[in-house]
């Protein structure tokens, strides 16, 4: 059986040109990467257009890259920051008021809560309270338990601070708690 390399060691093999290791970053990454840019827009096509894109880049310029040990903050970070400079570059700032930030439960979501075996009846319920909430704290709450990153790397992802992020999960959870023991009286 192969054996998985941790993603610091498969970054710095793409770093130094090893063209099986960037395929594999792809296969990692991809996933994880569209799903996470369904917050920000819902044209399909431009968000594989901007995945695609970010790691043409990516390979391109694979040797000016840093050495990380956080490649999922990395390219969830880039990603973010080529989607809101592509939707700058299609309207200016209007544009990003008019969707950008946009927040819609999707398929993609759904997906992420089969994965961890909620019943049909309390993912109905989660993604009615998730949908209460903000769309920082949707943003938020979805890096925090789906995509597993912590809170320093959570606000890098987003531009803000460690404490906005920790006050930012701390009253997003305190909702959805309020809200899951309103919908049990």
């Amino acid at each position: 059986m192969k054996k998985t390399v941790p993603d610091p060691d498969l970054w710095e093999q793409v770093r130094q040109g090893d063209e099986s290791a960037f395929e594999e970053l792809i296969r990692r990454f991809y996933r994880p990467l569209y799903h996470y840019g369904l917050k920000f827009t819902r044209d399909a096509d431009l968000l594989k257009d901007g995945i695609q894109d970010l790691f043409v880049e990516l390979w391109a310029y694979r040797r000016n890259i840093v050495q990380t040990e956080y490649v999922r903050v990395y390219l969830f970070k880039s990603l973010r920051r080529k989607l809101y400079r592509d939707a700058l570059r299609r309207g200016g700032t209007e544009s990003l008021d008019d969707g950008f930030f946009e927040h819609e439960y999707t398929e993609s979501f759904e997906e992420e809560l089969i994965r961890t075996e909620l019943s049909a009846y309390q993912r109905s319920r989660l993604d009615t309270l998730l949908q209460t909430l903000t769309e920082r704290q949707q943003e938020a709450i979805h890096l925090k338990f789906f995509a597993a990153l912590p809170n320093d790397k959570i606000a890098e992802v987003m531009g803000l601070s460690y404490q906005s992020v920790a006050n930012l999960l701390h009253r997003a959870v305190n909702k959805l708690r309020d809200g899951w023991h309103g919908l049990l009286l």
